[in-house]
């Protein structure tokens, strides 16, 4: 079995790290690509940041194909890495807060979606073969996950400040199926069941 791990923040580590249950190693590779503390400070940052602020990654999901792994973090970036190296092969830096999540299309092939914090709030949509963003919408609030239906196009958002809503989207045109109210604090999770016609959401 191998599984993919995040660098613990208390460590002050932006690493991914590949473990393989297979071999004795603590790990088989490293990722390197999002920022660290000591990034920020080395390009002449004066920020005192705290462990909760400090640049972590956020996410991390392979294609349905198992061909690339993404990664978004609070240093704003998406990184999309192949299998055959162990730096980044795309680079995408158009969000303007912290990219807090990702998911893959399992209806095209290349579609990643990733959602940005506060000050961005935008879902932003990528072709990782030719590294363009096909597509941006404000949503009004942070972005807390994404979710893509198995079985129709379309595209489940959560959400924090100031709205704290529910979204479900109709891809590609990004029209509006559904929004879901109620909650008093951000929606960070959610889980689509096996039948894809509910959501469970915390």
């Amino acid at each position: 079995m191998e599984f993919m791990h995040i660098g613990l923040p208390e460590a002050r580590d932006c690493n991914i790290l590949q473990h393989d249950l297979r071999v004795q190693n603590d790990f088989v590779s490293k990722l390197i690509g999002h920022k660290s503390e000591r990034s920020y400070r080395e390009n002449g940052s004066n920020l005192n940041l705290s462990l909760a602020s400090m640049p972590q990654v956020c996410g991390l999901k392979w294609s349905h194909d198992d061909r690339e792994l993404a990664s978004c973090g609070n240093d704003n970036q998406l990184l999309v890495w192949n299998q055959h190296s162990q730096q980044p092969a795309l680079r995408l830096t158009e969000h303007t807060a912290a990219a807090k999540t990702i998911a893959w299309s399992p209806h095209q092939s290349s579609l990643l979606a990733s959602g940005g914090g506060t000050a961005d709030r935008c879902i932003r949509f990528w072709n990782t073969t030719n590294c363009h963003q096909l597509n941006s919408i404000d949503t009004g609030s942070q972005v807390c996950n994404l979710a893509w239906s198995k079985n129709v196009n379309e595209l489940v958002s959560t959400h924090g400040y100031s709205q704290n809503q529910i979204m479900v989207w109709k891809y590609p045109s990004m029209t509006k199926v559904a929004t879901l109210t109620g909650h008093s604090m951000r929606v960070l999770y959610i889980a689509i069941s096996p039948d894809d016609y509910s959501y469970w959401c915390r």
